[in-house]
């Protein structure tokens, strides 16, 4: 909720100081290299046109979780007794866990063909990202008693990941006079940081992370004046 108030904040300064202004938003797909299959999702966003040919765009994109596939066995943990006389003193219990991703981006496009204000055109450009993983373990007792038996010390049920990353996108779009525009673009990001915030994050990042991501956007922009 708080990054959506600083980004709709941004909308409104922006549009206060700027004559047009573009709001945007429509679904998303983000596809890590070497993941198992794409994150679905949508986004929002707002551009602002120096003139038909550039623009500078932001966009924030929200992503589903994800829920990761383990090899059998592994995906135990070790609980133990809380009673020190108790017969069973450690018993293993299971765990379910979800990554997701949030997408902060921003960079500037250039457009070719009849240009940012009407008909067909396409556009292209580089950007620069900050992207935001969660991850959430939920357990699964079982038939061991949670009264009973607690998890190690080490265990945390939540962690993240932080990303800075750089990269390109491409498009097409048209606008329809009076009404907005339609668009279609695809880019992909190489993330040269990616600082997960504690063990849990980080044992998630081992299959469910990657440095490289493509992405797939399709939705309508309306341009205010």
């Amino acid at each position: 909720m708080k990054r959506l108030i600083v980004l709709f904040t941004f909308l409104l300064n922006v549009h206060i100081a700027d004559a047009q202004f573009g709001i945007s938003g429509g679904l998303s797909t983000l596809k890590g290299f070497g993941t198992p299959k794409p994150y679905v999702g949508m986004h929002i966003g707002a551009e602002i046109p120096r003139d038909d040919q550039i623009s500078f765009y932001g966009r924030a994109s929200f992503y589903l979780k994800q829920m990761q596939q383990f090899d059998p066995g592994q995906n135990q943990l070790l609980v133990q007794a809380y009673d020190p006389t108790s017969p069973v003193q450690f018993q293993f219990i299971t765990y379910d866990q979800s990554f997701n991703y949030t997408v902060l981006e921003g960079g500037n496009r250039y457009y070719i063909g009849e240009g940012y204000d009407s008909g067909f055109g396409a556009y292209g450009g580089g950007n620069a990202s900050i992207i935001f993983n969660s991850v959430k373990r939920k357990y699964d007792w079982g038939t061991v008693s949670e009264a009973d038996y607690y998890l190690p010390s080490s265990e945390l049920p939540k962690g993240s990941v932080f990303n800075l990353g750089f990269g390109l996108e491409g498009g097409v779009k048209y606008t329809f006079s009076g009404l907005g525009t339609l668009y279609f673009d695809t880019g992909f990001s190489y993330l040269v940081i990616g600082y997960p915030s504690n063990a849990t994050a980080s044992s998630a990042s081992v299959s469910m992370w990657t440095p490289l991501m493509f992405s797939f956007n399709f939705g309508f922009r309306k341009d205010l004046y």
